[in-house]
């Protein structure tokens, strides 16, 4: 039985995938509230298909910027408002002033999360469309929770757009920063590292991902998988084990009848994305994220189960 034991534990471990639902199709997962939300676009396009809108209004001085987004799938948000009065553990939906990070410089961050249909127009609508709804429960996740505390590791890092800074401090942090200041954020605050390669040779991308972004990008990476899924010219293929997630995706240019393929690979031990082999032969302790609470149960039981096998054996024997 003992035997028996060890070597179910084992194969769970094994079978741990990089997301917490291991069996998670990528390509079909589907949202629940499908809300369509104001953009930033200028041409008036909206969002859709969203699980939540979003107004973010940022205030510095006599200078002012005002963000629409749209959150997919999952509350990517969930750092920003751990820093926000207003929000709470019970739901992902609310509005409050929020807190900065060490290299923000913005006078006021006023964020509001909401989740009804073209509620981000402004701050009196999302919040009168929160306060009508103030019991919605919080989305699951199949993100894996990864924290600095825990899972700070270091990655290669390619400077990236004009500014030549790293990949968040360009992309996808707030307004008003300090470039410096946040460069050194990201090293000291990375938790995934990212590996982007085309066998072109016109992308080779290497990205240290920080706690306050990694949700976001995997998230906006399943989107993108799916758009993926529905086009006729691309192909892909994606797996998953405990310590790394790979896509690969080949599309036809039907113009010349040429195919480019684009390897990425995310990971999760020191320099793992030095190059894709090193991103695929990752391997990071399992601790590094939790487990899913299923497997833990599955432990539970079959351990009570030899617990009750070797009671009933000694029972017999007298």
């Amino acid at each position: 039985m003992q035997i028996l034991l060890c070597t179910l534990l084992i194969f769970i471990s094994q079978c741990q995938g990089f997301f917490k639902n291991s069996s998670l199709q990528l390509n079909t997962t589907t949202n629940r509230y499908n809300l369509t939300c104001i953009s930033n676009f200028n041409d008036g396009d909206l969002f859709t298909n969203c699980e939540y809108c979003v107004y973010e209004f940022f205030s510095n001085g006599t200078d002012s910027t005002i963000y629409y987004d749209c959150i997919y799938l999952t509350n990517s948000y969930r750092r920003v408002t751990q820093r926000c009065t207003g929000f709470s553990d019970r739901s992902d939906i609310g509005y409050g002033l929020c807190s900065k990070l060490p290299f923000e410089y913005f006078d006021i961050d006023l964020l509001c999360i909401c989740a009804t249909d073209l509620c981000n127009e402004n701050f009196t609508t999302c919040r009168q469309s929160v306060d009508a709804n103030p019991n919605l429960p919080s989305l699951s996740s199949s993100i894996p929770l990864l924290i600095k505390e825990s899972s700070s590791i270091t990655c290669q890092d390619t400077p990236v757009g004009i500014l030549n800074s790293t990949y968040y401090c360009v992309r996808d942090s707030t307004p008003y920063i300090n470039m410096t200041q946040c460069e050194e954020y990201v090293q000291n605050h990375t938790v995934l590292c990212m590996y982007l390669e085309s066998n072109n040779g016109n992308y080779l991308t290497l990205v240290a991902l920080p706690d306050e972004d990694y949700e976001y990008v995997l998230v906006d990476q399943i989107q993108f998988i799916q758009k993926m899924a529905v086009q006729s010219n691309v192909k892909q293929y994606y797996n998953e084990t405990p310590n790394t997630f790979y896509i690969q995706w080949q599309e036809t240019l039907e113009d010349n009848n040429y195919t480019i393929i684009y390897n990425k690979c995310y990971c999760m031990t020191n320099d793992c994305n030095v190059n894709l082999t090193a991103c695929l032969q990752a391997k990071t302790p399992i601790n590094k994220f939790y487990r899913n609470t299923s497997n833990i149960l599955l432990v539970f039981i079959l351990t009570v189960f030899i617990m009750m096998m070797n009671f009933l054996k000694l029972t017999l024997n007298y």
